[in-house]
């Protein structure tokens, strides 16, 4: 478990090592729009950072998740006469541990995992991957979960199909998966509610 562990974290220092240095500030700036876009221009917030995410799943048990993702996301929207739109889209590996809510037993897992958000203003489509290790008592089982996501505002509804590479967990772990999941970004918040107020001045406008 400690091995497994160590080479997530790995894994996720080597995906944000990759990140951009310039995208570690605040920036607004213009795109360029196409011809018939002949009103006011469009205006983008991106940023990278770290975020705290948790969730829960049933899969035959009811598990809880907690851990850190890597949130690289974009806010935006365009303030055209005839073209009026809101988006924002976000791409987030994470680390993350989980635990089979029992008290008459422990059986956790590690896992690492990606997602990618595309939404409007409140609700969206997105599409996860995660590979995960459980062990309990010299038993372990190893799966790949491809997931289907629901987004509303800041929080994802999903159902995910596990692949079994072992599986000595059948008791506790079955192929279907229904949960939710969240990150803990304020900053992105406050900064979504200030852009969505910026889109809708300039809507009525």
């Amino acid at each position: 478990m400690k091995s497994t562990i160590f080479l997530l974290a790995m894994l996720l220092v080597a995906v944000s090592a990759t990140a951009q240095h310039d995208h570690d500030h605040d920036h607004d700036h213009r795109w360029e729009l196409p011809e018939e876009y002949t009103a006011a221009p469009a205006t983008e917030f991106s940023r990278v950072g770290f975020a705290p995410r948790v969730g829960l799943a049933v899969q035959k048990g009811l598990y809880f998740e907690a851990g850190m993702s890597f949130d690289i996301y974009k806010i935006g929207y365009t303030a055209a006469s005839e073209h009026n739109s809101f988006s924002y889209s976000n791409l987030r590996p994470y680390i993350a541990g989980e635990i089979l809510i029992d008290p008459k037993k422990f059986l956790g897992g590690a896992k690492l995992g990606v997602e990618y958000i595309r939404s409007g203003p409140l609700v969206g489509m997105a599409a996860g991957l995660d590979v995960s290790h459980y062990r309990y008592i010299g038993r372990e089982a190893w799966l790949v979960t491809p997931r289907l996501m629901l987004s509303f505002v800041q929080v994802e509804v999903f159902y995910g199909y596990s692949f079994f590479v072992k599986n000595q967990l059948t008791q506790w772990l079955g192929h279907h998966r229904i949960g939710v999941s969240t990150t803990i970004n304020p900053r992105f918040w406050r900064k979504k509610r200030q852009m969505m107020g910026r889109y809708y001045d300039s809507y009525v406008d």
